[in-house]
């Protein structure tokens, strides 16, 4: 449920004892940070390992603390000591935010032996993180220095627009965070090939990403906190659709047209804090269900208000069915489409994806 820019530090442990002090609860802990990362390692798009692995324990009778760090990577497992300090005022976060829209269209070659939708999403998941992570961000329209800093570009952009703003309007607003997709230009016609396809599978849709960063992040970590939270937002919702089918499609639909929508992203607001965690809805369920999840995994009770359930809006399926029907009347029209067209739609304006199956010769540019 966390947003993007976000990593998994440790465990925080609280209880009447000093417990990293005893050496059977040591290798208790060491198991469960082995646990967790090798649980984040499995998933490349969670985007929220390290290598050191933080443990802060503390005595809720002394008030004391104790914090110490594990070399997860390390055989022997060091643990060593770790300098902690609060600090007087709260963090300070720069809110990203960006909408991404995909029309992306990923071709099944007849040749291929049959897959089931599952991997199919899974080939599609790893071409769209190749994708996002090549492509040029931009801040407020503006190309920039990797090692500018945000509070600078904050300070300037309201300068030049004459506000006059104190400190905490300019920390609160959101920095508007835009990708710009790069293209393959082929000069020669030697690089087009034609290739039969069985099938091809449209994602189309539109992401809302709002990530937040601390207050002296540079536009580098900016670029990857934004970038990684797009991919793990768009991983989590696949995994959560693939997870929720009953009947696995193995090989290609008889269907003419079918939709397939993902859950949609709703934040969570949550009291006193312009930090926001992130839940997903199945088309039907309503923020109940995310409360619920807030109160079971985190043990949160916030207002139903506190959800801001419209940043993704639920697709139309009747939409998409129409525009279907006039593709295919359209390419019944063409001397070259001689053979029945199916096609299946996984879609939606929060996020979708669309399975067309056309039993045509496909040109394919590589």
């Amino acid at each position: 449920m966390l947003p993007g820019g976000m990593r998994v530090l440790g465990i925080f442990i609280v209880g009447p004892d000093d417990t990293v002090n005893d050496n059977a609860n040591i290798q208790k802990i060491r198991s469960i940070l082995m646990a967790i990362h090798k649980n984040l390692s499995q998933n490349k798009y969670l985007y929220g390992n390290n290598e050191e692995q933080l443990i802060l324990n503390l005595n809720n009778i002394s008030q004391k603390y104790i914090c110490k760090s594990v070399e997860i990577n390390n055989k022997s497992g060091m643990i060593k000591p770790v300098e902690w300090k609060f600090q007087g005022k709260a963090t300070k976060w720069h809110q990203l935010e960006s909408v991404i829209n995909f029309d992306n269209l990923f071709h099944i070659p007849a040749d291929k032996d049959p897959e089931t939708l599952k991997k199919q999403l899974q080939d599609i998941l790893e071409s769209m993180s190749d994708i996002v992570e090549s492509s040029l961000i931009a801040i407020e329209g503006e190309v920039k220095s990797p090692d500018d800093m945000l509070e600078i570009i904050t300070k300037n952009k309201n300068e030049e627009k004459g506000c006059k703003n104190n400190e905490k309007t300019t920390n609160d607003k959101p920095i508007q965070i835009s990708l710009y997709i790069t293209c393959q230009v082929n000069n020669t016609s030697s690089n087009v090939k034609v290739t039969p396809c069985n099938a091809s599978i449209r994602l189309v849709g539109q992401l809302v990403s709002r990530t937040f960063v601390h207050q002296k992040a540079n536009v580098e970590e900016a670029n990857i906190a934004v970038k990684e939270d797009i991919i793990r937002s768009l991983a989590s919702r696949l995994e959560m659709h693939w997870d929720s089918l009953i009947d696995e499609e193995n090989g290609f639909p008889e269907e003419n047209v079918t939709l397939h929508e993902p859950p949609r992203r709703v934040l969570i607001a949550l009291p006193e804090s312009k930090v926001t965690l992130s839940d997903y809805l199945f088309p039907g369920e309503g923020p109940q269900e995310a409360l619920s999840s807030l109160q079971e995994l985190l043990d949160l009770e916030v207002h139903e208000s506190y959800v801001l359930k419209d940043i993704e809006l639920q697709a139309d399926p009747m939409e998409f069915y129409s525009q279907s029907d006039v593709n295919i009347k359209a390419d019944f029209g063409k001397d070259s489409c001689d053979s029945q067209q199916s096609r299946i739609y996984i879609a939606g304006i929060s996020i979708a994806v669309i399975i067309l199956i056309i039993a045509v010769l496909i040109q394919k540019f590589y």
